[in-house]
């Protein structure tokens, strides 16, 4: 079992200023069991992207083509502990029958949400295996050695699925469906800011989180988050469109299984 970070805290463990934020409020949505499978924390400061750092990141990602995966490692003294981090090019489907093919039986996805919301494009994201030491000293060294602003390393990623992310369009705008892998997974964490919004809701008659922040790019986002225990398959249905509500993302929601 193990546990991966969200979106936001992923951001802010390769590109924040610092990773240290205290907590004022957590948020947690359970299992059938009593188990924590998403840990939302409300903190007190929302933690800065340090942008030099994601240029680097962002210039190492694009020497990769679709289809590609990378370890990539940024020296310097914003990585004291020397993360290296792990990142791929997925190949993006635009049928739902081309990305069922990648994906066999781990969900079937449809062609429309509730509301009239078509499918645009899917793509796959695999697991990957962090424990690599020889790897990452390699890595180190070469840095050390070429003075190197970044290190990056082709690399496999395990077969195993870790999630699926599908848009889908409709006349107001664009909604996401992301369904993250809870197999062999413990709990997800994540972070909102403290002007940022966290609340109990229901779908499917269980307890589901929505949650209303902003991306590191300014971005707002609205989501909706309930679990599947029968699937073990947290669905997190999401919109940047102002005009679509967040009575919409539950409609959504609820017709999702």
């Amino acid at each position: 079992m193990k546990k991966r970070i969200g979106l936001i805290v992923a951001v802010i463990l390769a590109f924040g200023v610092t990773s240290a934020y205290a907590a004022m409020k957590v948020y947690d949505l359970k299992n059938e069991q009593g188990e924590v499978v998403v840990k939302v924390e409300q903190t007190e400061n929302k933690t800065e992207v340090n942008e030099e750092k994601k240029s680097k990141f962002d210039q190492a990602r694009d020497t990769l083509k679709p289809g590609e995966s990378a370890a990539i490692y940024i020296p310097g003294p914003d990585n004291p502990d020397k993360r290296v981090f792990f990142t791929r090019i997925p190949v993006i489907h635009e049928t739902t029958s081309a990305l069922q093919q990648e994906t066999g039986s781990f969900y079937a996805f449809p062609e429309s949400l509730a509301g009239g919301y078509r499918f645009a494009t899917g793509v796959v994201n695999y697991s990957f295996n962090h424990r690599q030491p020889e790897l990452f000293e390699d890595m180190y060294k070469e840095a050390e050695q070429g003075k190197k602003d970044f290190v990056v390393r082709k690399v496999s990623p395990e077969p195993r699925i870790d999630s699926v992310a599908t848009e889908y369009n409709g006349t107001k705008g664009k909604v996401t469906v992301v369904i993250t892998n809870f197999d062999r997974m413990q709990y997800i964490t994540e972070e909102a800011g403290p002007d940022e919004t966290v609340e109990k809701v229901s779908v499917q008659k269980k307890e589901a989180l929505y949650v209303a922040n902003k991306l590191p790019d300014g971005t707002d986002m609205r989501t909706v988050k309930f679990y599947n225990d029968n699937s073990k398959l947290l669905f997190e249905v999401s919109t940047k469109t102002a005009a679509i509500t967040k009575e919409e993302l539950l409609a959504i929601a609820e017709k999702l299984n």
